[in-house]
């Protein structure tokens, strides 16, 4: 009996010790050498595509200064999604929008673009997509499709209808730290970093840093304090890294 009772706690102290399970959001894809190919090569769990509103096309970019014509969200992303829904390497991932602008004026055309493909998106579908930047009112998500959902913000207070929406809680880094992933971060910065992410934790959301240091020790912090999503531009090293970590 007594052998049995130690063998159970100790599978009891293993869990408690396994580190968190981290999933990997490619930054500001479109700027990678392979946009799209290669968070998808990598199994990535959440892609990012900043977009403008030119005309009655959404462009990919990250600022106004460099916007070029043809770099569609169409042609970048949806198009790619398309084709790979037609193959065996389809899987679920999220394609994040982040909305460099007005979210009236810009919200139209992305339901219009994402409209012939809309069964990808919509319940059932595998790909989730989710708007960051210009939102509308936090008391108003409800109100959208049900293919349509939003990064949230810490410190909100969201209806459980509109809670339902989140998919995720997303925050600046940099607010919270000035750390910049080499030596040791305080004890201050780190018990702040933690808040946070135990506070979406306990609304049932996972919690992803922007901003961080995107180099090995930040992402070993990260995933220490609980982190579930890694906030990265370099998404081959980061996956390989948390597959041996």
């Amino acid at each position: 009996m007594a052998k049995h009772l130690s063998v159970l706690f100790i599978l009891i102290l293993s869990a408690f010790f396994v580190k968190a399970q981290v999933k990997i959001h490619s930054h500001n894809d479109y700027t990678h050498q392979k946009p799209f190919y290669d968070a998808v090569k990598n199994k990535t769990f959440s892609i990012e595509a900043d977009i403008f509103l030119v005309g009655d096309s959404l462009i990919v970019a990250h600022s106004k200064e460099e916007i070029k014509a043809g770099n569609t969200l169409n042609k970048i992303y949806l198009k790619p999604i398309l084709e790979l829904s037609k193959t065996k390497d389809f899987y679920s991932f999220q394609l994040m929008i982040d909305f460099k602008e007005s979210w009236d004026l810009t919200y139209p055309v992305l339901l219009k673009t994402l409209k012939p493909d809309e069964k990808l998106f919509s319940k059932g579908g595998k790909v989730s997509i989710v708007i960051s930047g210009n939102r509308p009112p936090k008391d108003t998500f409800h109100l959208y499709p049900e293919m349509i959902r939003f990064d949230g913000l810490p410190g909100i207070n969201y209806a459980a209808e509109d809670l339902k929406k989140v998919t995720m809680i997303s925050d600046n880094f940099a607010t919270y730290s000035k750390w910049k992933g080499v030596g040791e971060i305080s004890v201050v910065d780190k018990a702040k970093l933690k808040e946070l992410i135990d506070n979406a934790h306990k609304i049932g959301k996972p919690f992803r840093f922007w901003g961080a240091p995107d180099n090995q020790a930040c992402w070993k912090l990260l995933q220490e304090l609980g982190a579930d999503i890694i906030n990265t531009d370099k998404v081959t090293e980061a996956t390989n890294y948390f597959k041996t970590n």
